[in-house]
This record gives structure tokens, C-alpha cells and sequence, in this order.
């Protein structure tokens, strides 16, 4: 099971920032996930939110600034610039892979990050990924090379849900990876993914990551591929920690059994 850091190493630096990505390179991670908004004059910067002030307080929307504006006058909480995608890439994807959600609405937003990821010698170590069905769908129609993946956080509250929602939508768009919430994650859904050959990295949010080493038993046993979590260096020790004792019970399993 890969482990995907949830905005970087979120838990330990402030999200979405350099110090929060070092870390989860350091950790260990397989990969990085972040969130990008398009500036005013069309580069990728990388935040949650549509407004700066949360994590930079600064009461503006990345929409409205251009690049120059950002990086003259925006630092994060934690004293640093707030960083663009190119910049990103250019340090740390041959390190780590990335999960790209696209947070801007539009087509601008489509072409500027196909752009970028056409740029890199390491493309084929971006996944891109939304849960707006028309930036997913775009993805698959025009950039087919790009690694693409749907989110999904609906509430499986009638029985054909995943069938006739995200799985119909992903079968008419040839999206080969799934990213639900990780509490609608069940061993239905699994099997069903793995019967189309796709791939399944569930998500968790900060608040709801408590009870982790039971959340991350639960879905290695279901199989799913990885999960975007916000603990990926504790997930990693735990995770390098069960196999030890698999392999463990698999040696003395293998001694015991070879005694006469």
C-alpha cells in the first residue's frame, strides 16, 4: 500500500508549503499530494483555497493576482514564499511523485497544467486529478498521455451509488483511478475496481484521520492501492512495521513447518 502525503507532510509543516513537501520526501512518501488554482495571468500556484488568507493571511483570491504580485508580496504563515508548480517540479519530482488536484474551474486551467506536465522528462510521475466531472473529462479527451484520476466524495446512501455514479462516469471517460473518501471505501467497491484493472488511493480528511492504524488495517485488507494521508511518515514506519511481522510469521510459519 503507497503512501500519498495529504498537501505534503501536513501534520508536521504547514500544507502546501516547501517545508511540508521536504518532509514527506524525508519521510519516505511514494507521493506528494497538492492543490493548485490558476493566477490572473495563467501560472499554477499551489494552495487550497481560492483565498490566500488562511494560510498566507492575506485577504485575496489567487484568481485576481498575477504571478509577480504573489511572489512580491505573499508569504505564508510559516515565512515562506508561497510556491508555483514549475518550481516544485523542478526540485523535487525526481524524488517523489505528485498527485496535482486541479481546484480552478475551466479549461485555462486544463491547458496550463498539460503544459507544464509535457514539459517534464519524469511525466509519466504525475497524476493529475479533480472532483469536477468536466476538468476530469477534458483530461481524458484531450491529454489521454496524462495520468488521470477522479474524486468522489458522495454519500453512499442508495445501493447503486459508485455503480451508476463514479464508475459509469469513469468507464465513458476511460479514468483508470479512483480517489473516493476513504470512509466510503468497502470490499464491494474494491473488488469492482480491480475487476475494470484500475487503481484505487483513497483520501482522508485531517479531522477524520484519527483512529489511523485502524483505518490503515482496514483498507490494506480491502486492498486498495494506497491512501492519501495526512500522517504519510507514521503510516510509512507502520506500514515498513507490519511487513516485518508478515515476514516474520511467514519465516517461523516456513522453520515450523519444515521440522520433521
Amino acid at each position: 500500500m503507497k503512501v500519498i502525503a495529504h498537501r505534503g507532510a501536513c501534520t508536521e509543516a504547514l500544507e502546501n508549503s516547501w517545508d511540508a513537501f521536504r518532509k514527506a520526501v524525508e519521510g519516505g512518501a511514494f507521493r506528494i499530494e497538492l492543490d493548485v488554482h490558476l493566477t490572473r495571468d495563467g501560472h499554477l500556484a499551489i494552495v487550497h483555497d481560492e483565498s490566500l488568507e488562511r494560510t498566507a493571511g492575506v485577504k485575496k483570491l489567487i484568481a485576481d493576482m498575477t504571478r509577480s504580485e504573489v511572489e512580491r508580496t505573499v508569504k505564508l504563515t510559516n515565512g515562506e514564499p508561497l510556491p508555483f508548480l514549475d518550481e516544485v517540479f523542478a526540485e523535487l519530482l525526481a524524488h517523489i511523485e505528485f498527485n496535482v488536484e486541479v481546484k480552478s474551474p475551466g479549461h485555462a486551467t486544463v491547458e496550463a497544467l498539460a503544459a507544464l506536465i509535457h514539459k517534464q522528462s519524469l511525466a509519466q510521475k504525475v497524476i493529475v486529478s479533480a472532483f469536477m466531472e468536466p476538468t476530469v473529462a477534458a483530461f481524458s479527451r484531450d491529454y489521454p498521455d496524462i495520468r488521470n484520476a477522479f474524486l468522489w466524495d458522495k454519500s453512499l446512501w442508495w445501493p447503486l451509488a459508485f455503480q451508476l455514479g463514479p464508475k459509469s462516469f469513469m468507464k465513458k471517460n476511460a479514468v483508470r483511478i479512483f480517489h473516493p473518501d476513504a470512509t466510503l471505501v468497502t470490499p464491494g467497491m474494491v473488488q469492482q475496481i480491480k475487476l475494470e484493472g484500475w487503481e484505487i488511493y483513497p483520501y482522508i480528511g485531517l479531522r477524520r484521520e484519527t483512529n489511523r492504524e485502524q483505518l490503515w488495517s482496514y483498507l490494506m485488507t480491502v486492498g486498495v492501492d494506497g491512501l492519501c494521508t495526512n500522517y504519510p511518515r507514521e503510516m510509512q514506519l507502520w506500514l515498513q512495521e507490519a511487513m516485518d511481522d508478515s515476514n516474520r510469521f511467514s519465516s517461523s510459519g516456513q522453520l515450523a513447518h519444515s521440522k520433521p
